[in-house]
């Protein structure tokens, strides 16, 4: 099971680093996101302010890139003609599909380097860890945890016909809620409880923690829980898809 998870998740980073979309996406977007907070902060400011944008920017993409691709995994491989037979291999379709979305969200090291490249060479701003090795843990674990909740994604509005079209409206709801764009704080009282259980909120948290000082391990800790509970509602998601598929004999049908 680990060696599937591990080729899993290394075939599908190949696929998407081979990507002339995908590469556009995390290195060309997520620069404009940074350097539109740049400014809007004030492209003098304190520059720990600016670093923190310059994640806020990273986590941004992951999060766009998510939603995109975990919207139309499962249309993917329906085109592919490859979906009966993951179904049917003789290990759990989620130990497939989960490599797909974690992939997706890893491809979020392009644009981690390019909004750090960027803002150092064209702003001055240092890039300087507080925690260097809590960064190393915080960062893959934001991204499982994004390409966790992809994954609960991709396995609820698969059943969906406009399952692409809905993916891509929870992109920009999701900046705002997890306090990407603006802080959570600030949010109407109603809204901050939906960002507890988003796991950008965290991931972003953890990043920034380890980045310029903080308590890191209590958001890496959230990261992970909530990687699990996405990981068991994904997997009775799943099991509801397959009965009904095999009930309906719709799994080929878009």
């Amino acid at each position: 099971m680990i060696r599937l998870l591990v080729n899993g998740l290394r075939i599908h980073f190949i696929q998407l680093s081979r990507s002339s979309n995908d590469i556009v996406a995390m290195t060309l977007w997520p620069i404009l996101y940074a350097t539109l907070a740049y400014y809007l902060f004030g492209a003098h400011s304190n520059p720990r302010v600016l670093f923190s944008a310059s994640l806020g920017a990273t986590v941004m993409a992951i999060w766009g890139s998510v939603t995109t691709g975990s919207s139309g995994a499962l249309d993917n491989q329906r085109r592919y003609g490859t979906l009966e037979l993951l179904v049917a291999a003789p290990v759990p379709f989620m130990a497939v599909l989960a490599p797909i979305t974690i992939a997706t969200a890893s491809i979020g090291i392009y644009a981690l380097a390019t909004t750090l490249l960027w803002g150092w060479l064209v702003f001055g701003i240092p890039v300087h860890l507080a925690h260097p090795l809590l960064f190393v843990v915080a960062l893959p674990s934001a991204v499982i945890a994004i390409g966790m909740l992809g994954l609960l994604i991709a396995t609820t509005i698969v059943v969906y016909r406009a399952a692409n079209f809905l993916g891509n409206s929870l992109e920009y709801p999701g900046w705002l809620v997890t306090g990407l764009l603006v802080p959570v704080s600030v949010l109407p009282a109603w809204v901050q409880p939906i960002s507890w259980v988003l796991a950008p909120t965290w991931g972003m948290r953890a990043l920034r923690h380890a980045a310029l000082g903080g308590s890191t391990l209590p958001d890496i800790g959230a990261c992970l829980a909530v990687s699990l509970i996405y990981a068991g509602l994904a997997l009775f998601s799943i099991r509801g898809l397959e009965r009904l598929a095999r009930r309906r004999a719709t799994l080929a049908l878009s």
